[in-house]
């Protein structure tokens, strides 16, 4: 399970992006806009792939992403929906081809 004190604190998210794994499960967690709109807000956006490869090597049909509000609160709302990717879909992580 993902902790949510493994995540770093919004602050963090302002300057760049993590990336983590879970048996099986990578996630991406990075700042983006919510819309191409002008003056769009910025969101947290949480996207998990399976392994082996790394984010820019995955192919986007392998990646899942939602969007949540650039707070402390959404940061908590991603790492729930993060556990709940990997709950709902744990053969398809366990099944991902190793190094």
């Amino acid at each position: 399970m993902i902790e949510r004190n493994d995540l770093f604190h919004l602050s963090f998210y302002k300057k760049t992006h993590f990336t983590g794994s879970h048996r099986g499960m990578r996630y991406y967690i990075t700042k983006a806009k919510a819309s191409e709109e002008e003056g769009a807000p910025d969101v947290l956006r949480a996207i998990v792939y399976p392994e082996p490869y790394n984010f820019e090597n995955t192919p986007a049909e392998d990646k899942t992403h939602a969007d949540f509000p650039f707070t402390e609160e959404g940061l908590d709302a991603a790492c729930d929906w993060m556990n709940e990717q990997y709950e709902n879909r744990i053969e398809y992580w366990q099944h991902t081809p190793a190094f």
